[in-house]
């Protein structure tokens, strides 16, 4: 069961299910916005309300350097 443990309405959620730490992170476009997930990993696990908004900007900006982490449903 997923369990919503944070959120800033615009910007992420962060959710943990079966032990893992996902963060839905808001990408703007032009028309509509959508939101990949990402599984936290290392230090980011324990990254509080303002280390995580970075957190996504950093991922909207450097996305590249993400994707490897990004959870495919």
């Amino acid at each position: 069961m997923r369990k919503e443990l944070l959120k800033h309405n615009w910007d992420f959620i962060l959710y943990e299910e079966n032990g893992i730490k996902i963060f839905r992170v808001v990408f703007y476009q032009s028309f509509t916005d959508t939101s990949r997930d990402f599984k936290l990993q290392g230090e980011e696990l324990d990254y509080g309300f303002e280390e995580l908004k970075a957190l996504a900007e950093d991922i909207r900006k450097n996305y590249e350097n993400y994707k490897d982490r990004e959870m495919k449903y």
